[in-house]
């Protein structure tokens, strides 16, 4: 009934990417504008893993498993940079290690069938970035941040990432742990909300933030 919202996630990266293009002047770093290049490495994702299984005649989790590592990098190297305290910082990189290891460990375990979800990888990763996602809130809401913090586009895009990110990763765990079917119309509605909800969290920072706290 609603496998026809999965085609529609793509659109909304558009808007989100095109809104973050017609922002770039308020985003003046490349700290900054390297949001907007994510979300746009995500739309190239989505059309070659569309097009993946015609091209070669496999299934699309080789492109998503390396979206999903190196959008997890990115996101740990992202967070990495937004924290200010060294502790903090040596721990972002810890965990950077943490979860290239659990990937090639995925890897290595699932060696004879690759072409499936690296499900804990994943969940890993979600929980990685979480906790780094929850010291830069404790950070801003302990310094002079916390005046402005809506203002910050980094703000709104580590939001958006933890909307999508944490509802999913149990709904994932539950089809993999409890080996419960996949109804693909529940899929596509899940997956269609979710990418709803993270790209109006990052729709609003490009909108709402202001450049003097894009830093």
């Amino acid at each position: 009934m609603f496998e026809f919202l999965r085609s529609y996630v793509i659109y909304l990266a558009f808007l989100s990417g095109l809104i973050g293009l017609f922002s770039l002047p308020k985003l003046p770093g490349n700290k900054a504008k390297f949001l907007v290049l994510l979300i746009w490495f995500s739309i190239i994702i989505e059309i070659v893993g569309y097009y993946f299984n015609y091209w070669t005649g496999l299934l699309n989790y080789y492109v998503y498993n390396f979206y999903m590592f190196a959008s997890f990098t990115a996101y740990i190297l992202l967070l990495r940079a937004l924290l200010t305290k060294i502790n903090n910082r040596l721990l972002a990189i810890l965990f950077l290690i943490l979860f290239i290891v659990s990937f090639f460990l995925n890897i290595l375990y699932f060696k004879e069938d690759t072409n499936r979800s690296f499900t804990y990888s994943f969940a890993i990763g979600v929980l990685l970035v979480l906790i780094l996602s929850c010291l830069y809130l404790v950070e801003i809401f302990n310094s002079n941040k916390i005046l402005n913090f809506k203002k910050s586009v980094f703000f709104w895009y580590v939001l958006g990432i933890l909307v999508f990110h944490v509802p999913f990763t149990p709904f994932m765990l539950a089809i993999n742990w409890f080996l419960i079917k996949q109804d693909e119309s529940v899929f596509s509605l899940v997956l269609f909300i979710l990418n709803l909800l993270a790209h109006c969290c990052f729709i609003i920072g490009f909108v709402w933030s202001e450049k003097k706290y894009n830093y």
